[in-house]
């Protein structure tokens, strides 16, 4: 009895709790039979709650304790709880089961939470069903109205027209909380599938779709047919009419107003006849609205085919003249016929001598022509089809005339045996007959063309033809045509110089062409190019001779004589004339070619010249005749006694004329060899001495250039160059000056440098300083370094004070400093060779300090000391040297 009373007195303890936010949710909706979780949003603690309770309705359905739950009896199989977060789950769920719910939990540590949450359990919705007030409407003069009935808890009601929503509006009305649609004037698409869409907070149902019969109609009546304006007679046409309108329209059809026995969308003519040319319309009825409407009229024109062309002429046998005339008349089976004349596949238009009457069906020509023979044909057509006639050619006599003699082949002559072909043709009708004349006698041949085969001279002569109309009776003859006939061929063409051996200029030549064979004619060729006469060739003797005067080198051929008649032609054999000329255009050359060339080189002189025959070479130097001939002399290890000027002549013994050619030089040099540079004075003072530098070589034409070091040495005020540049003077030489110096002597064909040649210049003492410190603390290592440019080396003295010292270097040292050693020092540099002095002092002061602390930086001071002397010392001795050297 102990736990209930301790859990009643934590009831009574809790019962004044506030409301704990989010602790459950606001509501919960669920199906009748269907399972709720009441889920709270309190985290599972480490350790368990020390009370949850759950209430309905302020009636406790569940008291939990650590281990000790407490139940409603109503509730013993229906919830669960979950003691880790407090939550409840109630199964089995009825409407009773609507409500407020209320979870209290309190912590093992005492702090409480309490959390409410409404329950709204409903019936689902079911058995929807819609009914209607009619389905059989009509468009316009009805209304109907739609209920719609389902089970289930507190159901909404929506309406839908196919997929859209049905909403209220002028002619649509929702009553009984939307259950009752009711649609007032009815329009065809109001006719559905409506279906009733029912639902409450747990669920929603449908009804099958229920569809509305509307009638309408009919209207947008159309009849529709064929494209073409008008139709042949005999065709088959078909007109469909069609119009909006439930239950479908029955169509009837009308022939200019008149009720047709056919019924239905589509009027078939078959074989139509013109007697049913009109106006069609359909008319459409709806035997449920009790409405009608009649389509607009649709013409329909039917014509007979173009049949049965012909062509009728007056006369077909007509003379050209200026009174034949001819009539054609055409006749044809259809309906609205049209017609159009053809001569050939031209059109025939009216004019001056063409008459077109009876609508265009006669075709009248006046003073017909050879021209108006046809074909003829007429073309008949209407708005349906065509139609032509067989074509009819008029027979239109006339001539002969323009009568034409021709031969073939044509040519001025024949030759014997060959076969020619004479023509004779006229503009006539109908063909004439011809006669054939030679010489102005009948020959026993006739017809339009004389073959004269394997002719002979005898055949020789004028022929003529005589054409003859028997219908129009007129005649023409030709005028007469010459046929030659000749008998020989070209044959034995020589060609005949009367000299072959030439020379330019001053000879002639004539050349003489002869052949057998008759009517001959001569064709002079050079090579392949045609010989014309000019003021240095004549053509005599009817071309056989060929004259050239004044021949040159362009004359020597080959000759040929080309000869021909008009049956034949013939070629003599080349024939070539020896023409000789020169020596000219001589030339000279040198190989190699240069300006000088270095003894003991080989040369080549190649001479050349146009000449037939070739002309002989001869040499000379200088203008004296050398004992070479031939075009090429070889100089081989020439020496320079072989320097001079070369000539070459050329002799031709054929025109015993000679030439010579333009000198060329060869200039022969020794080569440079054993450069030697000598100096007069190699000890100089700056700016008081003065050297000549002379360069000696061996070789010819020689050429001097100096170099100090790597650049030129050019004249100036204190440089001369002279001996031709062999000797070089420097006047008050300057330390700049000591070289090196080399001598570069070449000439034409070979080049060599002197060994190079230093000067020995004595300047100074310059720039003289003291270098070293201007303080020190005593017991210091102190050095004073006196610096000067002098060559030879300087001497130095020392005075501290104004007092000589025992130091005759360069480096004054003081091992370890005191307070006397502060004063002022004096160098001395003296140059024992230019006399020339430098003095310079320095300050130093000396102050006192605690040595002991100074000792290792004073052993540090004397190694660097050291160091530094050894470095001046190694310098001096180095400089000492190289002077010397």
């Amino acid at each position: 009895m102990e736990t209930p009373v301790v859990l009643l007195i934590i009831l009574v303890a809790i019962s004044g709790l506030s409301h704990g936010d989010g602790v459950l949710p606001d509501s919960l909706t669920a199906a009748v039979g269907e399972t709720v979780t009441f889920t709270t949003t309190v985290t599972p603690p480490e350790m368990p709650f020390l009370v949850v309770t759950w209430s309905f309705s302020d009636v406790n359905i569940i008291m939990s304790q650590t281990a000790i739950n407490i139940t409603d009896p109503a509730y013993p199989d229906r919830i669960t709880l979950f003691p880790s977060t407090g939550s409840l789950e109630l199964r089995d769920l009825t409407l009773n089961d609507t409500g407020e719910y209320t979870v209290t939990i309190i912590s093992n540590a005492g702090a409480a939470l309490k959390g409410n949450c409404r329950l709204v359990v409903q019936m689902p919705v079911s058995n929807v069903v819609v009914t209607t007030s009619s389905t059989d409407l009509v468009e316009l003069s009805g209304s109907v109205s739609l209920f719609c009935s389902a089970s289930g808890s507190s159901p909404s009601f929506l309406w839908l027209n196919s997929s859209s929503d049905v909403t209220a509006s002028d002619r649509v009305q929702l009553t009984d909380g939307g259950a009752t649609l009711t649609v007032v004037s009815v329009t065809r698409y109001d006719q559905g599938p409506f279906t009733c869409h029912v639902s409450n907070l747990v669920s929603n149902d449908t009804n099958d779709p229920l569809s509305l019969s509307i009638s309408y109609g009919p209207e947008n009546i159309n009849l529709t047919s064929p494209s073409q304006e008008y139709h042949v007679e005999g065709s088959n046409i078909s007109l469909s009419c069609s119009a909006a309108s439930r239950p479908a329209a029955v169509f009837y059809w009308l022939l200019n107003g008149d009720k047709l026995f056919d019924t239905g969308p589509e009027l078939r003519l078959v074989n139509i006849q013109m007697s049913q040319n009109g106006n069609y319309s359909c008319q459409a009825f709806n035997n449920k609205t009790l409405r009608y409407e009649t389509s607009q009229p649709s013409a329909v024109t039917v014509l007979a085919p173009v049949s049965n062309v012909k062509v009728n002429a007056s006369t077909t046998d007509i003379l050209e003249s200026s009174s034949g005339s001819v009539s054609l008349s055409c006749s044809s089976s259809g309906s609205s016929p049209s017609f159009l004349w053809l001569n050939k596949s031209s059109e025939v238009t009216q004019s001056d001598r063409v008459q077109l009457t009876d609508g265009g069906a006669t075709l009248t020509i006046v003073n017909v022509t050879r021209y108006d023979q046809g074909p003829f044909m007429c073309h008949v057509s209407n708005l349906v089809s065509t139609g032509t006639s067989d074509p009819v050619t008029l027979s239109i006599h006339f001539g002969p005339e323009n009568i034409n003699l021709t031969l073939s082949p044509s040519q001025e002559y024949y030759e014997e045996g060959s076969d020619i072909s004479l023509i004779c043709s006229t503009d006539s009708g109908p063909a004439p007959q011809v006669y054939w004349f030679l010489d102005g006698d009948l020959l026993p041949g006739t017809g339009p063309e004389l073959r004269l085969t394997n002719i002979h001279m005898s055949e020789s002569g004028n022929y003529s033809c005589w054409a003859f109309n028997n219908i129009t009776m007129r005649n023409q003859t030709s005028q007469s045509v010459a046929v030659s006939v000749l008998k020989s061929e070209v044959s034995n063409v020589v060609i005949t110089p009367n000299t072959t051996d030439l020379s330019e200029p001053g000879c002639s030549v004539s050349l003489s062409c002869s052949a057998s064979g008759s009517y001959l004619s001569f064709l002079w060729l050079n090579s392949s190019s045609e010989v014309t006469a000019s003021d240095r060739v004549q053509l005599t003797d009817g071309g056989s001779i060929l004259s050239i005067i004044n021949v040159t080198r362009y004359d020597q051929g080959p000759f040929i004589c080309h000869v021909f008649n008009n049956f034949s032609n013939y070629t003599s054999d080349p024939v070539e004339l020896s023409i000789s000329f020169g020596p000219e255009n001589i030339n000279l050359k040198l190989s190699p070619s240069q300006e000088h060339y270095e003894e003991g080189s080989n040369i080549i002189l190649s001479c050349s010249a146009d000449s037939r025959p070739s002309a002989q070479l001869h040499w000379f130097l200088n203008g004296d005749l050398l004992p070479d001939t031939g075009p090429e002399l070889r100089l081989m290890n020439i020496q320079m006694s072989q320097s001079g000027n070369y000539s070459c002549q050329a002799f031709n013994n054929k025109t015993m004329r000679n030439q010579t050619s333009q000198p060329a030089v060869i200039s022969v040099l020794a080569p440079v060899s054993g450069v030697v540079v000598a100096s007069n004075n190699t000890h100089l003072f700056e700016f008081s001495s003065s050297v000549s530098l002379s360069c000696s070589s061996s070789g010819s034409s020689l050429s001097f250039l100096w170099m100090n070091g790597s650049s030129e040495v050019t004249q100036s005020d204190r440089i001369q160059l002279t001996d031709g540049g062999a000797t070089l003077t420097i006047i008050n030489v300057t330390r700049y000056d000591q070289g090196p110096f080399r001598c570069n002597v070449s000439n034409g064909v070979t080049g060599e440098i002197s060994l190079p040649v230093y000067l020995f210049i004595q300047y100074g003492p310059d720039n003289a300083t003291i270098k070293g410190p201007k303080s020190a603390h005593v017991g210091d290592f102190t050095m004073l370094y006196c610096s000067t440019t002098s060559v030879p080396s300087a001497t130095f003295t020392w005075l501290f004070n104004g007092n000589p010292t025992s130091f005759h270097e360069a480096v004054y040292v003081l091992p370890s400093i005191t307070v006397s050693d502060s004063g002022t020092y004096t160098c001395t540099a003296v140059n024992a060779v230019t006399g020339q002095t430098r003095t310079v002092t320095h300050e130093l002061t000396v102050v006192g300090c605690d040595c002991s602390a100074l000792v290792g930086t004073a052993t540090i001071i004397t190694a660097v000391c050291c160091l530094v002397i050894a470095a001046v010392c190694g310098t001096i001795v180095f400089y000492v040297v190289r002077r010397k050297r």
